[in-house]
């Protein structure tokens, strides 16, 4: 089971390279197993990930593995310590970000698909967005508190936690495609 989480993990990081949902070192992927996170290790390559850039550490407790993990590891496992999710996804899609900066509080997309599978994601701003403490808070309140599986933190990307990899992957992909379409129709004063 692990092995397959393992690659599990290397595929969603191509998808999230290949797509441009990420740039070369930025992002990262989470998968809950047993009692432990399997978590991309800090700068590496999604797009090009083996078994050895990913780390196994603690849920409820930390480790010495905790200094190579990804720099929002503390974010992750406060997710896995306060839900039941299984796989969370960070991600720094160009269009969601770009959209954050000109809306306040709450993405609603605008075509069709976006309105069935992502009808409304919530955009939160704090003080630090990267690894931070306050993150960590806000997206573990956040996800355990409401239906919602995909936020935008302002002027930084997304999170998106899910029971399956392979769905959060999904919702990082439509979120993504969203707000593309939003901002292009926007631009062209629709």
């Amino acid at each position: 089971m692990k092995d397959l989480l393992i690659k599990q993990i290397i595929f969603t990081g191509k998808v999230l390279y290949q797509e441009g949902l990420v740039n070369s070192h930025a992002g990262n992927i989470s998968v809950r197993y047993k009692d432990s996170i399997l978590i991309t290790k800090t700068g590496k390559k999604l797009g090009f990930l083996t078994k050895r850039d990913i780390v196994e550490v603690p849920v409820y407790s930390t480790s010495p593995q905790d200094k190579v993990a990804s720099s929002e590891l503390i974010v992750h496992r406060a997710i896995y310590q306060n839900t039941d999710y299984q796989a969370i996804i960070h991600a720094h899609p160009v269009y969601s970000v770009v959209i954050s900066f000109f809306i306040e509080d709450t993405f609603r997309p605008i075509d069709n698909e976006g309105r069935l599978f992502l009808p409304e994601v919530p955009i939160i701003q704090v003080e630090n967005p990267s690894g931070s403490k306050e993150l960590a808070e806000k997206l573990s309140n956040f996800f355990s508190g409401n239906p919602h599986r995909c936020i935008i933190v302002k002027k930084h990307g997304s999170f998106t936690a899910d029971y399956s990899l392979d769905k959060a992957l999904k919702l990082t992909s439509d979120l993504e495609f969203c707000s593309k379409v939003y901002y292009k129709v926007k631009l062209k004063g629709g």
